[in-house]
This record gives structure tokens, C-alpha cells and sequence, in this order.
């Protein structure tokens, strides 16, 4: 059997209320009389909306059939219009990228806290959000993660405040934090911290099918109006009413049973990361690695689990594959020197132990050689680099995006401005944005993505080419 340590968070069904499962099909229904119409909702879609927004907390929420993405960049839209700044941590997914395009917005980045350990990046430092707002006191509003794809947090309560002391819009991208307000000893959520816009995926760590995600709003910084507007343009007129229906079925799972399943999931967590720690002797991120009160690693949800793979000689791509092959233990990504393996509502103590097992043996096995590649301190040097001083920003990304183009290698790259956003995928953090040029540093980087097998979404993903502003 397999052990899956991946999104969406029912892990194959398991969380799902099982007539669910059994009725899928008849729920595949069109915008009839009984079932609603998602974009101008007055029925059983506009009660479920009122029911979330109760369960959160909030003044409103919408339910969103395009995942997070899709709220994202209707947030963007609904709060800049083009030729508006926007504060943005650089280590943003993907969609808010489009965000931006789509609104014309011009992104003023703020670097986000460099794990040299681990090679990844963390949440804002309060000292960087300070710093932007400082700089650019004309910005709409600010976009932060909360938390990050490996479960991180910055101060998120101080950022809020900042922001809201000089009217900026907070748009908090909670894709992976649905969780925190229905349990103890995660996180604190955005939206109890008031932050305007809360963007959530419901499949991720919830009993939510993939793509269902909500959207809340709160305060009067954000014409409703306009956000709606957005959302109606970028979704669907076509949406699955049973991706929607999860969403009201994994809004009523948390309000009945959410304290007592999230408790099992962190005790779950509790027991892996100290098995894996104790029997497989590999390090597992745990708040012991957190650096205090308005830094970018300020908490940690601790049922993500950031396996470091290199003290035993392995890169992060070759233990997932050896687990995956070799013991049907699935985690959700990996790096060049980590494992991610992510918990849900779905995960069971058999999984645990059949990761703890796989973990073991790996250790006992003798690792494929690297001939040729880079020391990982090198290459998290690197990374760390492009994260931290950003490349050169040289026109807006909607003036890029569509700029007329053209196709050149990779090493012929140097100097120009990417015409596209680059990103490997997972975690869906571009390394280049359009309108951006590329450097040395950008190249090589690039490069060993590439090299490491991990997926890239670009117009070429195998980087044979990459889209330059002619």
C-alpha cells in the first residue's frame, strides 16, 4: 500500500464522509433553479458562503472552484489598478504573479528570511515589511504568505498591524493555513489578525476535493464590489458542484470535529518527527529552528515535515524516488538536500510508520553518486542569492508578459528581460518574473533545477529555450 504524504488533504477519501464518495457523478450537475449559480449566488451556494464566513470569523466568503490560484489573482485585481505599487514577498506562488499582470500593478518585492541550512525561504521579517512601507508608502496593500509551503509564519499579528497603520490592504495567501483557527497549538490565522483578504485551499490540508478553495473578506479597505467583479471574471461559469459541496462538507467537518481530528493530526506529527529524528537519525525543522518574534520564522505548523536528507549522504530527488520505488512511500516534493512530507486529515498512524520504516532502510542503503555537481552549500548560496538581492527589475511584468518576444537558449539569455515567469513546480515560487533580467546567478540557478529533475512551468519546460522581450 501506499504511504501518501501529499496534497489534497483526504488522502484518496479517506477523510471524506463516505455517501460522499458514493454519489460523486450526481453531483456533476449545471446551474439549475435547485442548485444555484455560483457567480450571482442566491440559493444553496450564497448559504454556504454565509455559513464559512460564520466558521471563519469574517464579513464575507466565496467559494472558489479554481483553488487558491484563482484567489489570488482576484485579490490582486481587486485591490491595484494599473500602475499601482504592491508590497509582495518575492517568494510568492506563481498566481499572484498573475495577479499582477492582470492588473497592470507593479510588484516592489520584499525579500523574505534565507534558510542557509535548509535552502529554503521563509516568511517577512517585520524589519522588511517596516522597510517596504517605508520605501514605497504610496503601495495598495501588501501580499504575504501565511504560511509558506513548508509551514512557516512570520509575525503575521505585527505585519497586520504595520500595514493597517497606514492603510494598506493585507492579502494573506493561507493556501496551506485552513486549519489554524479550528485548532490548538497551530498557528494563528490571518483572518483573526484582520487581515482584508484571506485566500484558502480547501483540498490542501482540509477533506476538500482538488481545486476547492474559499476567499474571506473583512473591513472596509476593499470595495466588496470589485472583488466580486474580479472573482466573476476569472472563474468558471461552469463549476463542479461537487468540488463546492466538499467545501461545505469540510467547513461542517471543522466546526463539529475539527478541534479533536487536528489535535490527532499534531500528535500524529509529534510521533514522526520524533521516530524519524530518533530511529532514522535525520534531522525534521521543528520550532526549535523558529528565530524569535518578528522574524520570518517567527512559528511553524508543525505538521509539515522538512526531512533533511543530506546528513546520510542523500539529495532530496533520489530519496523521494528510492521511497516512492522502493517502499510506496509518497512525500509531496523534495529538494536538493530535503524531503517534504506533509500531514493531513487523511494521514493515519500507518503511514507514520511505514515513512519511519521506509526512512530506516534508506539509511542502510547506499546512495546514488552526484558526480559533478555543485557542494549543496554552494548551491544553497546560490539560491540564496537570487531570493535575497532579486534580479534586476527593468519594466512591469504586464508591460513584459505582453511585449513582443522571442525564443534563445538559455546561454543566450544573459542580460536580456524574461518575457515569462519561470518557475519549478513544486512549490510553484518562480525564480523569474517578467520584466526581469536575467543574470549569471539566475542561469546557473535555472540550470540546476533543471538538472535536478525537478518540473519546471515555463512556456519550454525543459528550458531548451526561454521567452525574452525582443
Amino acid at each position: 500500500l501506499k504511504a501518501p504524504f501529499y496534497c489534497p488533504g483526504h488522502k484518496g477519501g479517506r477523510s471524506l464522509p463516505e455517501a460522499f464518495g458514493q454519489v460523486l457523478g450526481e453531483f456533476d450537475l449545471n446551474n439549475l433553479p435547485d442548485t444555484d449559480t455560483l457567480h450571482c449566488p442566491s440559493g444553496p451556494i450564497h448559504e454556504a458562503e454565509i455559513l464559512v464566513a460564520d466558521a471563519y470569523g469574517v464579513d464575507r466568503s466565496f467559494l472558489m472552484v479554481g483553488g487558491s490560484s484563482l484567489g489570488n489573482m482576484a485579490a490582486v485585481m481587486a485591490v491595484a489598478r494599473p500602475g499601482d505599487k504592491m508590497l509582495v514577498q518575492r517568494n510568492a506562488h506563481k498566481s499572484v504573479i498573475a495577479g499582477i499582470i492582470h492588473s497592470g500593478a507593479i510588484p516592489c518585492w520584499l525579500a523574505p528570511t534565507w534558510d542557509s541550512r535548509f535552502g529554503i525561504a521563509h516568511g517577512l521579517s517585520t524589519h522588511a515589511v517596516q522597510t517596504g512601507i517605508e520605501e514605497h508608502p504610496d503601495a495598495k496593500g501588501l501580499v504575504a504568505l501565511n504560511p509558506t509551503y513548508f509551514g512557516v509564519v512570520g509575525d503575521i499579528r505585527s505585519i497586520a498591524s504595520l500595514c493597517h497603520d497606514r492603510n494598506m490592504v493585507l492579502i494573506a495567501d493561507e493556501a496551506h493555513g485552513p486549519h489554524f483557527r479550528f485548532g490548538r497549538g497551530y498557528p494563528v490565522a490571518a483572518e483573526d489578525v484582520g487581515a482584508d483578504i484571506v485566500i484558502q485551499s480547501t483540498h490542501k490540508i482540509l477533506s476538500g476535493l482538488s481545486q476547492a478553495a474559499v476567499l474571506h473578506l473583512q473591513g472596509g479597505r476593499v470595495e466588496h464590489a470589485r472583488l466580486q467583479a474580479s472573482l466573476q471574471a476569472l472563474q468558471t461559469t461552469s463549476p463542479h458542484f461537487a468540488i463546492m459541496a466538499s467545501i461545505d462538507l469540510a467547513r461542517r467537518q471543522m466546526m463539529l470535529e475539527g478541534e479533536s481530528r487536528l489535535a490527532s493530526m499534531l500528535e500524529l506529527a509529534e510521533l514522526a518527527r520524533t521516530e524519524i529524528q530518533s530511529k532514522c537519525g535525520l534531522q525534521v525543522m521543528g520550532l526549535e529552528h523558529a528565530l524569535g518574534a518578528g522574524t520570518g520564522f517567527y512559528s511553524l505548523d508543525q505538521t509539515k515535515l522538512l526531512i533533511e536528507t543530506t546528513g546520510i549522504g542523500w539529495t532530496g530527488s533520489d530519496a523521494q524516488r528510492y521511497l516512492n520505488r522502493e517502499h510506496g512511500v509518497q512525500p509531496e516534493l523534495s529538494g536538493p538536500g530535503y524531503l517534504l512530507c506533509i500531514l493531513t486529515l487523511g494521514s493515519i498512524a500507518e503511514d507514520v510508520k511505514q515513512l519511519v520504516q521506509a526512512l530506516t532502510a534508506m539509511r542502510g542503503a547506499m546512495s546514488p553518486k552526484q558526480d559533478g555537481e555543485f557542494q549543496l552549500s554552494e548551491l544553497y548560496d546560490l539560491a540564496g542569492r537570487v531570493c535575497q538581492l532579486l534580479p534586476e527589475a527593468v519594466i512591469s511584468p504586464r508591460d513584459a508578459f505582453y511585449a513582443p518576444q522571442r525564443a534563445v537558449s538559455l546561454e543566450d539569455a544573459v542580460d536580456r528581460v524574461s518575457g515569462e515567469i519561470i518557475t519549478p513546480y513544486p512549490p510553484g515560487i518562480p525564480i523569474l518574473m517578467p520584466g526581469e533580467r536575467f543574470n549569471l546567478d539566475t542561469i546557473e540557478l535555472l540550470k540546476r533545477v533543471k538538472s535536478s529533475g525537478c518540473p519546471i512551468s515555463a512556456v519550454s519546460p525543459d528550458l531548451s529555450t526561454v521567452r525574452v522581450v525582443a
